[in-house]
């Protein structure tokens, strides 16, 4: 689908009166190509097929250092999206000594009379979301990050958990958080409960719980038996525009972030990362659905806070980026897997661990493994699994198998896709814009002037 440029030139200048701000955490350049490459070698074509997202008129770049380091982490990237400040690594809506509360855009459009909506697919005390409603020290202060979403009372939270909820950051014991919600008029309820509720509703807080959960989209497109167990990015904006608008008169603000996509980039698990961002740009399409209703009164950003894995690309052909759909779970659950065949039996022997990766990932039994690639595999079986252990490889967000890392690290420069390692890059990263006010975006930035763009045209107080 391409967008239509007329339609774009009437609003560009008006002032918004809904916003969505999405963050594809860990997005980077070469991320949304591989994605786009990727959909048009499923479809047998050459090229890209784009997301929706690229398509919207106003394209930029955007630098993502911290106040501290060149290479950012999420919080200080978060906060610089969040306030237009620059902070030191690790630090939640507070200036660089952690002295001052930094004012975020979301508290910003609360105080201007509209509602606020805070979500993500990971945690909602996670940093990014936290950025956008806490101000504490620490990224890693998850009990009183949730005490500071209370406090601010924002309209709609929703995320895939919440991290210690009945314990202080210095492992304290603490009233679990939960009741706290409820006693300043929350309403905490998974997707089926939103829908239910969502009209007597006065705040929410949407979780996962009764049998629904957040996870890797892979690993819920291979859950067939099960598709309403999964909420998705989509759930979460659908569900908080549909809350967001009632009784509203003034308008929304709305951060929506694809958290997922950094876990994935740090596993270095290239075809879970595609699948994210196709998540997300479906999430994306509900908010570009809204602005069509909306054109003068809507704007909608996209970008990220950070380049993760520092991906790099290299198929000759579409043939090699169509093996991605060979692999069946994201790393962490082939892992997961592959722990429980390890402890399960007394001898997992080297013909039944190539059975399991040839299953999962296609490899030998579609992807044609040379002699070395093999050998690789095998002495880390030797090292391991031969003496019933699975091994880890520890990223950021993960405790991998071993042998199951390395080999979709193998799967991986099969498909033609290399990662410089596992941590942030300091490259730079995409920004999206259409609808009313896009013409304020048309610059080179950097991410603590996105917001200060938004607040601009907003006109928030």
């Amino acid at each position: 689908m391409l967008l239509s440029a007329i339609v774009i030139s009437t609003v560009a200048f008006a002032q918004p009166k809904y916003v969505f701000y999405f963050i594809g955490d860990g997005m980077g350049v070469n991320d949304i190509v591989l994605t786009e490459m990727y959909r048009a070698a499923m479809k047998g074509e050459h090229g890209t097929d784009p997301l929706l997202f690229t398509q919207f008129p106003v394209v930029t770049m955007s630098t993502s250092y911290s106040a501290s380091n060149l290479v950012t982490d999420s919080a200080a990237s978060g906060t610089a999206l969040a306030t237009g400040v620059k902070t030191k690594n690790s630090r939640i809506g507070m200036d660089y000594d952690a002295k001052e509360k930094l004012t975020n855009i979301a508290e910003m459009a609360k105080r201007s009379g509209k509602k606020v909506g805070v979500l993500s697919t990971v945690n909602v005390n996670h940093a990014t979301p936290a950025a956008f409603a806490a101000h504490q020290p620490e990224r890693n202060w998850y009990y009183e990050i949730s005490q500071d979403l209370i406090a601010n009372g924002f309209d709609f939270y929703a995320g895939a958990g919440l991290f210690n909820e009945a314990k202080t950051h210095d492992g304290k014991p603490a009233d679990p958080i939960r009741p706290q919600f409820e006693a300043a008029g929350y309403t905490i309820c998974n997707l089926e409960g939103f829908n239910n509720s969502w009209k007597d509703a006065q705040k929410v807080l949407m979780l996962p719980g009764e049998g629904q959960k957040v996870t890797y989209r892979i690993d819920a497109i291979a859950d067939k038996e099960n598709p309403s167990k999964y909420i998705t990015l989509k759930d979460m904006v659908e569900s908080a525009v549909t809350f967001l608008m009632k009784d509203n008169k003034k308008g929304f603000f709305l951060m929506a972030e694809g958290g997922l996509i950094d876990y994935t980039c740090h596993s270095r698990d290239a075809a879970s990362a595609v699948r994210e961002i196709i998540d997300m740009d479906e999430a994306i399409q509900v908010a570009f659905d809204f602005y069509k209703k909306y054109p003068k009164q809507t704007l909608i950003i996209v970008t990220s806070d950070h380049d993760t894995g520092g991906m790099t690309l290299t198929p000759h052909k579409p043939s090699d980026l169509t093996r991605l759909s060979y692999q069946k779970h994201s790393l962490n659950q082939l892992s997961a897997m592959f722990k429980e065949l390890v402890k399960k039996d007394n001898v997992l022997t080297w013909k039944e661990t190539k059975d399991f990766l040839a299953e999962e990932l296609g490899l030998w039994k579609k992807i044609p493994m040379s002699w070395e690639d093999e050998r690789s595999l095998h002495d880390i079986y030797e090292s391991t699994v031969a003496r019933r252990e699975a091994g880890s490889v520890k990223d950021l967000y993960s405790d991998n198998a071993k042998l199951v890392a390395a080999a979709v690290l193998i799967y991986n420069k099969k498909c033609g896709i290399h990662w410089q390692g596992n941590t942030h890059t300091a490259g730079y990263v995409p920004v999206y814009v259409i609808g009313a006010g896009s013409d304020q975006f048309t610059h080179q930035t950097d991410n603590s002037r996105i917001p200060m763009d938004i607040i601009k045209v907003a006109k928030y107080k």
